[in-house]
């Protein structure tokens, strides 16, 4: 249930400026975020060039994408991680 409002030129007004705001705040915020989808694209386009340099260059990008993820991580979860593959491995006799 809407309460009902009064149609007088001053409310007209109020509503129109308050309508005008916010069509500002979301035209800035949809400019803004279109902005950094353009930077997304521009940086993604880089780190594919880094990547495709890598490979000519004789470099296993599979393997430097890992090194890259493994950078990511916490290093205590890395290494804790890797002494449970190595026990699996032996229990393997791998």
């Amino acid at each position: 249930m809407s309460i009902p409002m009064k149609n007088t030129e001053a409310d007209i007004n109020v509503a129109e400026k308050v309508a005008g705001v916010a069509a500002d705040e979301i035209r800035s915020i949809v400019a803004r975020y279109e902005a950094l989808e353009a930077e997304k694209k521009y940086v993604a386009e880089q780190m594919k060039e880094v990547m495709a340099e890598a490979k000519g260059r004789g470099y296993d990008t599979k393997v430097l994408r890992k090194v890259i993820a493994l950078r990511k991580r916490d290093q205590n979860d890395v290494a804790e991680e890797e002494a449970i593959f190595d026990l699996y491995k032996q229990a393997m006799g791998m």
